[in-house]
């Protein structure tokens, strides 16, 4: 068919396919070669030996074998989970209820979101390098308020120094204070897209707070509860900024989490087929876990 042929209409549909079309091919060619070709040749180094001196050597399964059978692989697999484990929900009741206290603000909104956005904005970087001076065991300002306050020194107030819990505590502090705010703006946004007059109609019917919250509420914001989850557990697997800045993986390997060790064999040991068979174990660990919530996400999640 010729394109002369076509009626006025279908010509148009086709010139905005192809408009559409060419203002996203440079984004597609980047994503593409950044993203999936880096991913696949990722999945083939996995399989090679390489320490980017020598040639790439085929190895098969051999480094997945060995990082099923590292204690170090398997110590920063459980750092991760506990990180894991304590900031996703942290940061989602807490950002649930920021959004709450914001949408209950009727004085200096503006000031009040401005404020807890801040963190959200700032360089993780810089906010771990101040963070881990107020965590200073001996100069920081947190034990200074904690011994004024009557606190005993013990291996808690060591903090970043302590390997039993106290080093990552201090990184899930900095980890939750980063990311709250952004939740509860996005919050913010699901409670204010839910209409009054569920509300008027529950007070009618004698609902309390705690009712309109439980069955209104919570209910409504399931899309929005659902998405802030899932950005927080991405955000949660991948951490290593922090990390890297206020402990380095240490105090004995405490807070060497799955990517910071992905990290270290990569670029100071040179390991760059084990480093890419890590990866696509940690690819696969939240592809896995990404499965399950969507699986629960048909279940728990109301869109109506």
């Amino acid at each position: 068919m010729n394109f002369r042929d076509l009626s006025p209409k279908r010509k148009k549909k086709i010139h905005d396919h192809l408009v559409v079309g060419v203002c996203l091919a440079p984004s597609a060619l980047v994503v593409m070669v950044f993203t999936y070709m880096a991913f696949i040749y990722c999945i083939y180094l996995s399989f090679n030996n390489w320490n980017m001196l020598s040639r790439i050597r085929w190895i098969g399964l051999q480094n997945y074998v060995t990082a099923f059978t590292s204690p170090e692989f398997y110590n920063s697999l459980k750092v991760t989970f506990q990180y894991v484990l304590v900031a996703v929900p942290s940061c989602v009741l807490i950002g649930l209820m920021i959004g709450m206290l914001l949408n209950w603000i009727t004085f200096a909104k503006g000031f009040f979101r401005l404020m807890l956005f801040l963190p959200v904005i700032t360089s993780m970087v810089v906010a771990a390098v101040i963070w881990k001076w107020l965590f200073d065991p001996n100069v920081g300002f947190i034990n200074h308020i904690l011994f004024s306050l009557g606190f005993q020194p013990s291996h808690w107030t060591r903090w970043t120094q302590d390997p039993n819990g106290g080093a990552l505590a201090a990184v899930l502090v900095v980890g939750i204070w980063k990311r709250v705010g952004y939740n509860g703006v996005l919050f913010l946004a699901g409670l204010k897209s839910i209409s009054v007059s569920y509300y008027e109609a529950a007070t009618i019917d004698g609902a309390n707070a705690w009712q309109k919250f439980r069955l209104i509420t919570l209910p409504l914001l399931s899309p929005t509860t659902f998405i802030v989850t899932m950005l927080q557990f991405f955000s949660a697997f991948k951490v290593i900024e922090s990390v890297m800045v206020m402990t380095k993986g240490g105090p004995a390997k405490s807070t060497e989490v799955l990517v910071l060790y992905l990290y270290n064999n990569a670029f100071s040991f040179l390991k760059m087929g084990y480093a890419s068979a890590v990866s696509v174990v940690l690819f696969a660990v939240i592809m896995f876990f990404t499965l399950i919530q969507m699986r629960l996400e048909k279940r728990y999640v109301h869109y109506q």
